[in-house]
């Protein structure tokens, strides 16, 4: 009978090991996924989360997929032309975002660029002085996921602007950041630019918000 006792012990032995062993690898992942994270949300953990700058170079055949025309899909906010394309999840959330100002009587944006591929970015940065334009591959606007604004009385520049003043507070709320802030260009490698804005969730954008960051530093 004793060696039943030792047998049933010994399963026993083993099972709570097992368990014990899953737990830790439960703990891990989580661990793992969180640090991850960085309160990002599910959607942010792809694609709008790419990091493209000077040192993370997008491929020459980067396209993203379901790009549609702001010009047939434009409602709270004007274009500077009618070939302005963007990625869908980046456009809707836009179009929310300037809805709820619109209803806070702040209107008269004016959507300036959005998408622009490879080719497009490489006439521009042959076209321009030097430093003044990104080089191709460089650019967030190949991403589809960021957008250029100005405003209708913004002859003092934007930053001057109620619409600049009602993004910089609100942006956050709809997933999309300023992202290259003043005194942030030894991080980012580029200039303050008000009127840029990109979209990396709403988690994403509150943390970068609250804590005054960069996108580089958050993906650190």
């Amino acid at each position: 009978m004793l060696k039943p006792k030792k047998n049933n012990a010994l399963k026993r032995m083993l099972t709570y090991a097992a368990i014990f062993i899953l737990l830790i690898c439960a703990a891990y992942a989580v661990g793992y996924k969180t640090g991850f994270d960085k309160g990002a949300d599910s959607a942010s953990r792809n694609r709008n989360i790419l990091l493209v700058n000077a040192e993370n170079l997008l491929p020459a055949d980067y396209v993203p997929q379901d790009l549609v025309n702001l010009y047939e899909m434009r409602h709270s906010f004007r274009l500077a032309s009618s070939d302005i394309y963007m990625a869908r999840e980046a456009y809707e959330p836009m179009q929310e975002m300037f809805y709820a100002a619109e209803l806070e009587n702040v209107n008269g944006f004016i959507v300036t660029s959005a998408y622009r591929s490879y080719e497009r970015q490489k006439e521009i940065y042959a076209e321009s002085e030097p430093g003044y334009a990104q080089t191709p591959g460089a650019s967030e606007h190949q991403t589809g996921l960021c957008f250029d604004v100005t405003a209708m009385n913004s002859a003092d520049g934007f930053e001057n602007t109620e619409q600049y003043k009602w993004l910089r507070a609100n942006a956050y709320k709809y997933g999309f950041i300023q992202r290259y802030p003043a005194n942030k260009s030894h991080i980012t490698g580029i200039s303050y630019e008000p009127w840029h804005y990109r979209y990396v969730g709403v988690d994403a954008a509150e943390y970068i918000y609250r804590n005054n960051i960069t996108l580089e530093e958050y993906l650190k």
